[in-house]
């Protein structure tokens, strides 16, 4: 189906909405608030002129996560104008990876990685199935890493439709390092986890996959793939405005 038309409307819209990585490097590297805001402001965050004094306001951590949720929520609706009324679906994916997840059970969100990856075969996109995988393998790392906390050694619940096989991961189970060995020689090189778990930044690793796919589905002009990697784009600006934001709360001891 032709997006011919979308795809020039949102890579106009970009060079306003996406915040370069070189100048979120500088922000990351300035540490302060008013840089921060700037930020904010050029790039005309949504829900940053809802406060009475943003300067002052955006210090309370609250009002910080309901900036991103909104400026997310706003991505969505964008995206859900330029999408045909059969792809709309895509929507309600796209708001799951920014929803709160630690009250859902494990077994809904593996039907929901089912019933979306079906739903992702009817878009005939090499580089969406390649998303989809992605985003499989890590809740089935993440599953693995999760029954490690938890001490859980039976049962382990996987994701089938990704590109890691279930009695692979089986047999590497409970080792760290036996899942580090299989990955690194599989699908995934640059995964390192380590045996001290909790000092892992794990979606450091998926957002160093999903930034490769972005960078692919820039040569799409015609077809779907820019309109759905246009969210991961905000998706992962936001992770990285979130890091930036809580390393200046803890340099400044607030």
């Amino acid at each position: 189906m032709n997006y011919t038309y979308q795809v020039a409307y949102l890579n106009a819209v970009k060079t306003k909405k996406i915040i370069p990585y070189q100048v979120l490097q500088d922000a990351e590297a300035n540490k302060n608030f008013q840089t921060l805001i700037s930020l904010l402001k050029d790039y005309k965050y949504n829900g940053f002129s809802l406060f009475n004094n943003p300067e002052v306001d955006i210090r309370a951590s609250e009002n910080f996560e309901s900036i991103v949720f909104s400026e997310l929520q706003s991505t969505t609706s964008l995206i859900s104008k330029l999408l045909y009324d059969e792809h709309k679906w895509l929507v309600s994916w796209m708001q799951y990876f920014f929803s709160f997840k630690d009250t859902q059970e494990l077994s809904d969100i593996i039907i929901f990685h089912k019933n979306y990856s079906q739903k992702f075969q009817s878009l005939h996109s090499i580089l969406c199935t390649k998303l989809v995988k992605l985003i499989i393998d890590f809740e089935n790392i993440q599953l693995f890493i999760s029954y490690l906390i938890l001490n859980k050694t039976d049962n382990l619940m996987f994701i089938p439709e990704g590109n890691i096989k279930e009695a692979k991961l089986k047999d590497c189970f409970p080792q760290i390092e036996s899942l580090n060995t299989y990955l690194n020689t599989t699908f995934y090189p640059q995964i390192k986890l380590s045996p001290n778990l909790q000092k892992d930044n794990f979606y450091a690793y998926l957002d160093y996959y999903l930034y490769q796919l972005i960078s692919e589905s820039k040569f799409y002009y015609f077809t779907i793939e820019p309109i759905i990697f246009f969210f991961f784009e905000k998706l992962l600006e936001t992770r990285r405005l979130k890091r930036i934001y809580y390393g200046i709360k803890l340099n400044l001891h607030l």
